[in-house]
């Protein structure tokens, strides 16, 4: 987080991972390095070769410090800055090695003379400013670390080679007349790089800390006094070569404080500030959670792998009659579940766990109490799963319908009670109807008087109208009694296709289809079936199909009759129009709205009757049939969402 305002100092308080406190120790390493420099300033009096060879194997051991630093810290904090300026630093001390020992007077590399160890630390200083320059360009968009770290060794050896192989590179220094002038303008040109170095880096400054920054900018400036040192000595062993070394050691040991600070002690820093305050958001989130979970009028319950409780939220303890804390990591089917049906509970926890159930389905089932009294939930299970989608335990979330289910049971037994005695009342009507008919028939052969004739044919007719009233009551009075369940319509049309025994062909196209309906569906398409073959005029065949209207779904009734009027289309669905279709279209149209679903006739007077039944998205389901977009856990009252698409007649 470089841009935040709470990184712009050094964070407070003891972190024994780090080591030390972060504020206190941010002096030390500047007091050390003027111990050092001081040091080797007076070793320089003593001997120079020696003060050279320990200042240059400083440099290179700080140049592999920073290295190491950055290379390790990468991870923790992705900064391209870093792992480029440690990786020029690393080969620019590789360079520098080379530079020790072939420094005049080590005798090491015989046939050269001082103009080698002067090539090779000019050689090093343009890398060092180069890599200065370019890494504030790469800190947006630049290549991993193991791409610079090639890119830096191909550098390396490409000077190495120019120098030593293919030797073109310019020389630097010749005896008897000191630097060349390529030497002395190599150097105005590496301050002059230097200098944008700097100003690159102070523009992108605000992505590290100001501390972080302070330190980067000094070490770059630090460089541009050092290299103008070089320009001014005549002898590799004068004092401005002496000063040009300690201030280079001195940039080196300042790009290391700023490593140290910005790779380690910061990360650090940040990593237990960050923990304390996820830990902080964590338990917050947790205590907003359960504060929903508790407010919510539904009941909550988690389980793990071993069907162990990890949550239950406060309406459950309201309706088991205990808190979480009791029943925290017991087995629920243990605590909670009637003997009776544990069986199936372990049966379906187990198809949740394993994936072989689907999650999203309702079910009900019994839950004991504290106190041993049951209570009727009905449970949305689905489950949950980690970071690599295995899962781990699930979820329910349900509501108390013990009450619901009651009232449920006595409705059901009063529609039974109603229909034992509509049904009672409807067998002695029509027995009372068969005697009145045949006392009606008796007399009508008996009497020759045209108007007595002419009444007692018309009583016959009334009481032929009575006896199919009473008739339809049979049918309608099931209707919306029992709850509504998926059916297949596909076998209920050809159940009804064989119980008619059609003469027409009769083709079918619902193969998979399942329709959220009362269970009087069957009349719909039995009727739809039997008025076609009565009225359709000598019809060869019905076609019953499907097709999508947005996410809702078309059945198709159609047939090659003669069709049915426009004046009479939507006429037929009433229950008053019973010209040419008595009561069963009308039947047909309650049936269907019980479940939200709509009928129409839409076909071509003349070229055949079309009917469409239209089930709301939700109200259907396809598993069998490819690009339908139904989904196997729609239920009416919580629609799965489906893909809309332009209508495929099937």
């Amino acid at each position: 987080m470089p841009n935040d305002p709470n990184h712009a100092k050094p964070p407070t308080g003891y972190h024994p991972a780090c080591g030390a406190d972060p504020g206190p120790k941010v002096w030390i390493p500047p007091v050390a390095f003027v111990v050092l420099l001081t040091a080797l300033a007076a070793t320089s009096f003593y001997n120079y070769l020696l003060f050279h060879t320990i200042v240059e194997l400083v440099a290179v051991g700080i140049a592999i410090a920073v290295f190491t630093v950055a290379w390790n810290a990468w991870e923790m904090r992705e900064n391209i800055y870093l792992i480029v300026i440690g990786t020029g630093l690393l080969c620019v001390a590789g360079i520098g090695l080379v530079h020790t020992l072939a420094y005049d007077g080590m005798g090491i590399f015989v046939g050269y003379d001082a103009n080698l160890p002067t090539q090779l630390w000019i050689a090093s200083r343009y890398l060092l400013a180069g890599t200065l320059l370019v890494a504030p360009l790469l800190i947006e968009k630049g290549p991993g670390p193991r791409k610079i770290l090639v890119g830096f060794t191909g550098i390396t050896i490409a000077l190495l080679l120019s120098i030593f192989a293919f030797p073109i590179f310019p020389d630097c220094y010749i005896e008897g007349s000191g630097l060349t002038t390529f030497k002395i303008v190599s150097e105005y040109v590496i301050s002059a790089l230097l200098v944008l170095g700097a100003i690159a880096f102070y523009r992108v400054r605000t992505t590290f800390s100001p501390l972080v920054s302070r330190y980067l900018i000094a070490a770059i400036l630090v460089l541009i006094p050092s290299e103008l040192a070089f320009t001014l000595y005549v002898s590799v062993y004068g004092i401005e070569n002496m000063i040009g070394h300690l201030l280079m050691v001195l940039s080196y040991g300042l790009f290391y404080v700023a490593f140290v600070e910005f790779g380690i002690r910061q990360p650090c820093a940040v990593v237990f500030t960050d923990l304390a305050r996820s830990e902080r958001q964590l338990r917050r989130e947790k205590d907003r959670l359960g504060q929903y979970l508790d407010i919510a009028g539904a009941l909550f319950v988690a389980l793990d792998r071993d069907g162990r409780i990890t949550l239950i939220n406060r309406r459950t303890s309201e309706i088991l009659g205990c808190s979480e804390e009791e029943v925290m990591g017991e087995l629920w089917a243990d605590r909670f579940i009637p003997a009776r049906e544990r069986e199936h509970f372990h049966t379906l926890f187990t198809g949740l766990i394993q994936g072989d159930i689907e999650s999203g389905e309702f079910e009900r089932t019994a839950a004991l109490t504290a106190e041993g009294d049951e209570r009727i939930i009905e449970w949305n299970n689905t489950t949950i799963q980690d970071m690599d989608g295995t899962i781990i335990g699930t979820l329910s979330s349900g509501k108390d319908i013990t009450e619901q289910q009651l009232a449920e049971e006595a409705l059901n037994k009063a529609n039974e009670k109603l229909n034992l005695l509509s049904a009672i009342t409807r067998h002695d009507i029509l027995n009372q109807i068969t005697i009145a008919r045949a006392y009606i028939d008796f007399s009508i052969e008996d009497t020759n008087t045209p108007g007595t004739l002419d009444y007692l044919k018309r009583a016959q007719s009334a009481v032929d109208e009575i006896q199919k009233q009473i008739e339809f009551t049979r049918n309608y009075q099931d209707m919306g009694v029992k709850r509504p369940v998926w059916q297949r319509p596909e076998e209920l049309i050809l159940e009804s296709a064989a119980e008619l025994a059609l003469l027409a062909e009769i083709q079918v196209d619902l193969a998979g289809l399942e329709i959220y309906a009362d269970p009087m569906v069957k009349k719909v398409f039995y009727n739809l079936i039997d008025n076609a073959a009565r009225h359709g005029k000598n019809i060869t065949e019905i076609r019953i199909s499907r097709a999508r209207a947005g996410q809702d779904l078309l059945i198709l009734c159609e047939d090659d009759g003669i069709g049915i009027p426009d004046e009479e289309k939507e006429a037929i669905f009433r229950a008053t129009y019973r010209r040419r279709h008595g009561h069963g279209l009308f039947l047909v149209a309650e049936i269907l709205g019980i479940t939200g679903m709509s009928i129409r006739e839409t076909g071509v007077p003349g070229e055949g009757a079309r009917f469409e039944i239209r089930v709301p998205n939700g109200g259907w389901r396809d598993a069998g049939a490819p690009g339908m977009g139904g989904s196997s856990t729609s239920i009416p009252d919580r629609p799965a969402e489906q893909s809309s698409s332009d209508p495929v007649h099937r």
